[in-house]
This record gives structure tokens, sequence and C-alpha cells, in this order.
């Protein structure tokens, strides 16, 4: 933590509060929360009533309620305040059942060791404490994303957290505390998820200099559909304003999954024959074959072995159609994705298609035909089409 003056230290604590409250903000665009509650002060019936404070109040759908604070440092006499806050706001309104204290992700490493540590005590009931988890920035995300779509069936869940996933990176990128903050390195600016923007715009290979604006969009209807009226491998489209009004377009593929391997792609086998090569007969015939048949089994070796030869000569080919849509029947240059961004619970990982490529393309990767993919087809298409699976490289 840099030296701060008292008043840089106020400035910086109002900076983290501001970005706490975009990232609330965002839960209840997606309807996670229904409710914020700034500055929220309680009191005994016999006393001061505005005796006791926290950052936020939220409230859910199901109308359960947790306070919620931030705080830039780790100093014992502001966690006793706000543990002394936290126990009697929920002694007074016990619908409030949860307190959480979360700290900026762009502390050093040794400041997040201290809230760490802190939070382990409480976990493993070494400390009693009226705070029930610490968290950063990211890790709040998921604490309420997950609790507000704890009773969804996990394929729905995927496809809202994924398509919100999208949507928060856009609201990231476009943050403009952030760009400020990456320009200036202003300590006492925090940001949204500063340390996503960073990572982020470091593959991008921007000059901080030149950047005088940045827009990100994860709307579908200005992505738009492919030709084929499928949808394209582009889910967040980046605008980046340089000096004298050039504009620079950064297109990202989205991966939201703790899963090992996930399900990339879906076409005839005809479709693979035309964007791999559609003179080539022999690979058409194969395809085809694997289509009718849909697994490894009634394929037979033979014709597997055949097939990984005639898919050698397109291995990384295939790989850019899969992954970035290289080679698809595409409305525009932007509908295809030049780079790859992976999402755990805990971070992010982003690549260019190009390197991402490589990876899978490591022989450690190799799977079915000689390729870095699981063939198979989704339930119910058997002898319709053939999707393909992949493993998740971080």
């Amino acid at each position: 933590m840099p030296q701060f003056s008292n008043s840089d230290k106020q400035e910086h604590g109002k900076n983290a509060k501001d970005a706490l409250e975009q990232i609330l903000l965002e839960c209840k665009k997606f309807s996670y929360i229904k409710e914020i509650e700034t500055d929220y002060r309680c009191g005994y019936a016999e006393y001061d009533n505005k005796q006791f404070y926290c950052n936020f109040v939220i409230t859910f759908q199901d109308d359960t309620k947790w306070i919620v604070n931030i705080t830039t440092s780790f100093r014992s006499d502001r966690l006793k305040g706000n543990q002394w806050d936290s126990y009697n706001i929920k002694e007074i309104d016990s619908s409030i059942s949860k307190s959480v204290l979360v700290y900026p992700d762009d502390l050093s490493e040794d400041d997040k060791e201290d809230f760490i540590s802190y939070k382990l005590k409480i976990l493993n009931k070494i400390h009693f404490s009226a705070i029930d988890d610490i968290v950063g920035q990211n890790e709040l995300f998921e604490l309420i994303e997950n609790y507000a779509n704890k009773n969804l069936s996990t394929g729905v869940k995927k496809d809202i957290q994924g398509n919100n996933f999208e949507s928060y990176i856009s609201n990231v990128l476009s943050n403009e505390k952030n760009l400020e903050k990456w320009k200036t390195a202003n300590p006492k600016l925090v940001g949204m998820h500063f340390d996503f923007f960073e990572k982020i715009l470091a593959c991008f290979k921007l000059d901080k200099k030149s950047v005088v604006s940045i827009n990100a969009t994860s709307d579908k209807s200005i992505i738009g559909n492919l030709k084929t009226s499928g949808s394209p491998k582009t889910d967040i489209i980046v605008t980046v304003k340089i000096r004298n009004n050039e504009e620079k377009y950064f297109t990202i593929s989205c991966k939201k999954t703790n899963a090992k391997s996930v399900s990339v792609h879906q076409y005839t086998a005809d479709a693979f024959a035309d964007v791999l090569d559609s003179e080539n007969k022999t690979l058409r015939n194969l395809l085809q074959k694997f289509q009718e048949n849909g697994n490894l089994r009634d394929f037979g070796t033979d014709n597997a072995e055949l097939l990984k030869k005639e898919l050698n000569p397109y291995l990384e080919k295939l790989v850019k159609w899969v992954i970035g849509g290289y080679g698809g029947k595409i409305q525009n240059q932007l509908q295809i994705a030049d780079y790859i961004l992976i999402s755990d619970e805990n971070d992010i990982f982003i690549h260019t298609l190009d390197e991402y490529t490589k990876m899978l393309l490591k022989p450690e990767n190799e799977s079915h035909f000689g390729t870095p993919f699981q063939w198979t087809f989704a339930s119910g298409r058997k002898g319709k089409d053939i999707q393909l699976k992949c493993k998740i490289i971080k």
C-alpha cells in the first residue's frame, strides 16, 4: 500500500466504495438482487437510531439481506469497527443473515494475504466473528451470483451466468475509472475489477499514451448472427479509440466454466468438409460416415485412422474455425474471435487465437483423430451433425 496522507486515504476509500457500488448495480441489473441500500444506519429503540453503520445492505429476490462493506486496509481498529457494527445491525434486523467484507482486487499480494488469513480464522471458527466472509471484488460477484441462482438447474444456471459474464466483462472494459487508473497509475483510484481490465489490455498490447477511450459490448443484436443464422464465436466487441480518431477493434470469445472440457462446436459433416477442403472427397465421405455412426466404436478403427490422416493437414485450420470462427459463413469480420477469455471462479485467462491454437495443438492435448477435440453428437442429433468438445486450457 502506498504512503497516503489522510486526505488521500479518504479519496482512496471513497473510490473503493464507488467501485463496490458499481459491482452491486451490475448484480441488480442481472436481477440477482432487487434492492441496494447505501450508507445504511440503524440503532436500538432506546438509543440513537443511527449508531451503527455499513456501506450497503443488499436484498435478494427471496428477501434475504446481506451487509456488504469494503475496506482498503487491514487495520485491527477498522476490522473491530466492522465487527461491532455488523453484530449489532444483525441483532436489530433479524432479516439480515450475512455480513461480507470486501477488499479491492488491486491490493498487493501481502495485503491480500492479511485478509485471507483473517478469513480463514473466521471460517475455521478460531475467531468469533459477526463478519461471515471476507472476499475480493470478483469473489463478491460470484458469491452473490451463486446465491441468487441456487435453485436453478445446472443447464439454466450456466446459460444465465455465461451471458451475464459477457456483459459484466464488457462493463469492466468500458469503465472510465479503469481506463484512468491504467493510463495514470494513480494509486488512489480503485476501478471495477481493475486486475481483469489490466490483464485483458496487456494481451491487446495497446500503447497507454495513444488510447483515448474504450467501449465494449456483448449486445447480441449488435454482434449479429452468422449467415447460417447460428451464433458467431465473438461474444464481446471492444472498440478502442486512438488519437487522430483512429479506431481499433478487438473481438473476444468467452468461456466461463470450472469444467475440464466443454462443447465448442456443432455443425454438419458437409459444413466441416466445406470449411476444411471442399475438394477433398475422401475427407467429406469420412466425415459423413462419422456423422452417420456418431461414435468411435461404430465408426471403426480403420475409418478412424483414415480420418486422422485426412485431417492432419488441416489441424490449424480446424482449430481456428472451431475456436475463432475463421472460415465460417460470417456477416462481417467482427464475428470472428481473435482472443479467447477463460474464467473460473477465481480469475480470468486471456490468449490470442494464435496462442490458443498452439496450446491446443500440443501433443499432450491430442484427442480423437489427431485433433484436440472429442468428436460426438448432441442428444437427439445422431446422424444430423457432429459435436466437438474441447479441453479447457488456461
